[in-house]
C-alpha cells in the first residue's frame, strides 16, 4: 500500500438549508447531512461506505469527488488540495475521478449510440480520441465484456447489467485513478451483481485504481471491499479492514446492520456470532437463535 492515499478526506461537513425556516428576524435552519467525516483511499484498494438510506454515504462521496461543494473540511487527490478547485484544475479532477451511477439507464443518454456515450468524457475534456472514436469505443467494450460490434446500438437495446457495463466503460475512457461506484449494483439482479463485482475486481487488478464503493447491501460489500466505513446520521461510527468489521463489529449500529441481513455467508455468520457470544451481546441473540434453527446458515 502506498504511504500516500489517492483520495483523502478530512473532517468533511455538509449542511443544507431547511426550506421555509427563515424569517425576518430568524435565520434559516440548516440540516447537517455529513458531520466530521474523514477517510483515506489508497491505490488498488476498495473502501466501502456503508449505511442505510439517509446515512450520508452518497453525500460524502459527492463531497470527496467535488460533485458537491463542502461546507467545511478538506479533500486531497494524490496529495493535492482540491477542496476549492475550479476551472481547469477541477477539469483535471474530473479526469482522475470518475463515477458509476446507480441506475445505468438514467445515466446513459438514450438518444446517443454506445460509441458516443463511452467517448463522451474525452470529448468533454477536449482530448484526442486514440485511434478514432469507433475503434476506441470497441476496445472499451471488449474490456468490460461486451461485443465490439455493439458500438452502434442504443441504451434501450441492452439489459440492465449490460447497460452498467457501458457505464463502467465510459468511466474507464480517461484512465481514472479513482472510481466511485454509487450503489452501482443495487438495481441489478443478484446473478448480474456478481458479474459486475467480478468485472470491477478484475479491472482494478489490471489498472490499479482506488475504488470508493457506496452501498447498503452488506453481502455485496463483503465481496468487493478491502476496508469498510459504517455511517449513520452523517457520521462514521466504525471503520477498519473488511474482515475485522464484519467478523467482530464493535459499534452497536454495525452489529444491528449485520444481524438484520439473512443468509449472507455461513462461515462469516459463525465467526461474527462467536465473537458476539464472547461479549455476551444481547443485540445478536435473535441472530444466534436463527443460526441455531438453520435459517441464517
Amino acid at each position: 500500500m502506498s504511504p500516500e492515499p489517492l483520495l483523502s478526506a478530512r473532517n468533511l461537513v455538509k449542511e443544507f438549508p431547511v426550506a421555509g425556516t427563515a424569517g425576518l428576524l430568524r435565520p434559516a435552519r440548516r440540516f447537517r447531512a455529513v458531520d466530521d467525516v474523514s477517510f483515506d483511499l489508497h491505490a488498488g484498494r476498495t473502501l466501502a461506505l456503508v449505511g442505510e438510506s439517509g446515512s450520508g454515504k452518497s453525500t460524502t462521496a459527492r463531497l470527496a469527488t467535488r460533485l458537491v461543494d463542502v461546507t467545511s473540511g478538506t479533500v486531497h487527490l494524490a496529495g493535492r488540495d482540491i477542496t476549492t478547485a475550479t476551472g481547469q484544475e477541477l477539469l483535471e479532477v474530473r479526469r482522475q475521478v470518475q463515477v458509476v451511477f446507480q441506475d445505468p439507464f438514467s445515466s446513459l443518454n438514450p438518444r446517443h449510440t454506445v460509441e458516443r456515450i463511452v467517448t463522451a468524457p474525452l470529448r468533454y475534456q477536449k482530448r484526442p480520441i486514440p485511434g478514432g472514436a469507433k475503434a476506441f469505443a470497441q476496445g472499451l467494450l471488449e474490456r468490460v465484456g461486451l461485443a465490439p460490434d455493439h458500438v452502434g446500438r442504443y441504451p434501450a437495446q441492452f439489459s440492465g447489467g449490460q447497460a452498467q457495463r457501458i457505464g463502467i466503460a465510459r468511466a474507464l475512457a480517461v484512465n481514472p485513478r479513482v472510481l466511485v461506484c454509487d450503489e452501482a449494483v443495487s438495481a441489478l439482479d443478484v446473478s448480474v451483481q456478481a458479474q459486475i463485482i467480478g468485472l470491477l475486481r478484475d479491472l482494478q487488478r489490471e489498472e490499479g485504481f482506488g475504488c470508493l464503493f457506496i452501498a447498503h447491501d452488506l453481502a455485496v460489500v463483503r465481496q468487493i471491499a478491502t476496508s469498510v466505513a459504517v455511517m449513520t446520521g452523517g457520521r462514521v461510527v466504525e471503520a477498519g479492514e473488511r474482515d475485522a468489521v464484519f467478523d467482530d463489529p464493535r459499534h452497536e449500529y454495525t452489529r444491528a446492520l449485520l444481524a438484520a441481513v439473512p443468509r449472507i455467508r455461513p462461515d462469516w455468520e459463525r465467526a461474527r456470532l462467536r465473537n458476539a457470544a464472547k461479549r455476551h451481546d444481547p443485540a445478536d441473540a435473535v441472530a444466534r437463535d436463527r443460526t441455531d434453527d438453520g435459517i441464517t446458515a
